[in-house]
Formats: C-alpha cells, sequence, structure tokens
C-alpha cells in the first residue's frame, strides 16, 4: 500500500514512516519546506500528484500558547488545510487519518470523554483542530485523537522532566490537570491500522491509566533512579500560561479497545521510553 505521512519529520511521524516501512508499505514522506500547511490548496495539489492509497495527517501547528495570538495562523494550518487534504484524498479514493488533539474539550465535564461526545474547545489550538476534524469528517476522513504524546526525536514533557531533573533541578508540576499519557511508538501502528481498515469517524488512541502532570513527572524521577520527592505539586494559577488548559481531559478509548484492544499501560510505555533513550535506572 502507499502511504503517505504528513509531519514526517515530528515525533509521530517518525514512528509512523518506521511502522509503515517495517510493514512493507511504500511510504511517502512529506514535511516542511515541500508540504506546507500555510499553503492549503498547494498542500491538497501535492497529495493529488503522489496518488497515495492511504493519508496519515500528523502535520500540525502545535504550538498550543503561540496559537492564542495567531488564531488565523492555527485555523489555516490545521483548520482549512485538513479539511482541504482529506477532500483531495477523497477524490483519489484514498483513506484518510486526520491526528486530532485532547484540547478540542475544555475538561470540565468530570470523566473521561467519549469519541460522541461533543467538543468545547477552550482555546485557539483547540478550535483550530476541532475545524480540522470537521472537515475531515465532512469528506468522509476519520479522525484519531492523541493525547499527552510522549516519544524520541521531539520536544515533550517527559523528556523536558528528564533532562531538568538530570541536571539536577527540583521541580514544581501542576497537580491540578489530568488526561492519558500516549506513547507514540505504541500509538502510531495503530494509526496506521486504522488507515489499512479505511476507519470513519472518531477514535481515541491513547495508553491505559491516566496521570496528572505531576503524577507523570513523579514517575519519571522514578524511573530515573531519582527521589520522587524533587518533584513537588502545585496548581495552574500558579503557572498562568497563554492559553488556557482543559482541568479534566481523559478520553475515553472504548471504541479502540473493542476493536484491536487496549494498548499498554502508561507506565509500561513509560519504563520503554525512558529505557529506549538509556534514562532507565538499572
Amino acid at each position: 500500500m502507499r502511504v503517505l505521512v504528513t509531519g514526517a519529520e515530528g515525533m509521530l511521524g517518525r514512528r509512523l514512516c518506521e511502522s509503515a516501512a517495517a510493514r512493507g508499505h511504500v511510504v511517502l514522506a512529506y514535511d516542511r519546506p515541500e508540504l506546507e500547511l500555510d499553503r492549503p490548496d498547494e498542500a491538497a495539489a501535492l497529495l493529488r500528484e503522489a496518488r497515495p492509497e492511504a493519508v496519515v495527517h500528523a502535520a500540525a501547528m502545535t504550538d498550543v500558547d503561540g496559537s492564542e495570538g495567531r488564531e488565523a495562523d492555527a485555523m489555516r494550518r490545521n483548520g482549512e488545510a485538513s479539511g482541504a487534504l482529506a477532500a483531495a484524498a477523497a477524490e483519489l479514493g484514498a483513506a484518510f487519518l486526520m491526528v486530532s488533539s485532547d484540547y478540542v474539550f475544555d475538561g470540565r465535564g468530570g470523566a473521561p470523554y467519549g469519541e460522541d461526545d461533543p467538543p468545547s474547545p477552550l482555546g485557539a489550538y483547540g478550535r483550530s483542530k476541532r475545524r480540522g476534524e470537521e472537515g475531515t469528517l465532512a469528506a468522509g476522513g476519520a479522525v484519531a485523537r492523541l493525547s499527552w504524546s510522549f516519544g524520541p526525536d521531539g520536544k515533550n514533557f517527559v523528556a523536558t522532566i528528564a533532562a531538568r531533573l538530570r541536571a539536577g533541578d527540583d521541580l514544581r508540576v501542576v497537580d491540578d490537570q489530568r488526561g492519558r499519557p500516549t506513547y507514540t511508538r505504541d500509538a502510531a501502528p495503530v494509526l496506521l491500522d486504522l488507515a489499512a481498515a479505511r476507519a470513519k469517524g472518531v477514535w481515541h488512541v491513547c495508553n491505559e491509566g491516566e496521570a496528572t502532570w505531576f503524577e507523570l513527572a513523579r514517575a519519571v524521577a522514578r524511573g530515573l533512579g531519582l527521589s520522587a520527592a524533587r518533584v513537588a505539586p502545585c496548581a495552574t494559577a500558579d503557572y498562568p500560561r497563554p492559553a488556557p488548559r482543559p482541568p479534566d481531559s481523559r478520553l475515553a478509548t472504548g471504541r479502540l479497545a473493542a476493536w484491536r484492544g487496549p494498548l499498554p499501560h502508561w507506565t509500561d510505555a513509560l519504563r520503554r521510553y525512558l529505557e529506549e533513550e538509556g534514562w532507565l535506572a538499572t
């Protein structure tokens, strides 16, 4: 199968390309500057020229705080471009899967969000991703929401915490935001499965279990063989940011579990990631 991956140089995109190649697919890897989401029509034309059989659209403007002051850019890159790519894939008869985010929810529901729960994003980033979801679904594509992603080859919370702790810093981490950490090595094969199956609708792809950022940071400290006491809890209000964060963005994964079984627990995924990076205490 000819699989086109956007955002191929990113943390998730690299894993998608690796997994697709390992399965014997022809991988069409696209990223900037060849693929520019700022120019949705040109991006769609590039997709038509490539003539893939399946597309996993992982490219996005991911700067949550930066999106607050640049909402038009975020809407164009995450919203309009996703819809244009999905429509182009539909013209070719290709499967299309857009990677989205837990930030399409406001986090005030008090329970994990199901795939069919109505989105209500708090900030510009979440609104732009929701616009992309709407365009994708209207074109007959599928949406896969991930949350709290970590893995090699990219900036992520776990890598940042590990670097700070290994440098000798003591940390304060928010303990009033809850979600589901997701390891890109576990998520990527599932995304390819969904694309190959020509899945429709919305899917939540996360590792099992839940945590606050504080609990995740303490787990990193323990994995490094350091005292968890070096990570202290604090409130979101102690560290105001330009973009609002959902306090409880847990995603329910029942649809995925019924289809192919659940992903491993995030604590197991964290151990494997720390081991891969050479950080795991022995």
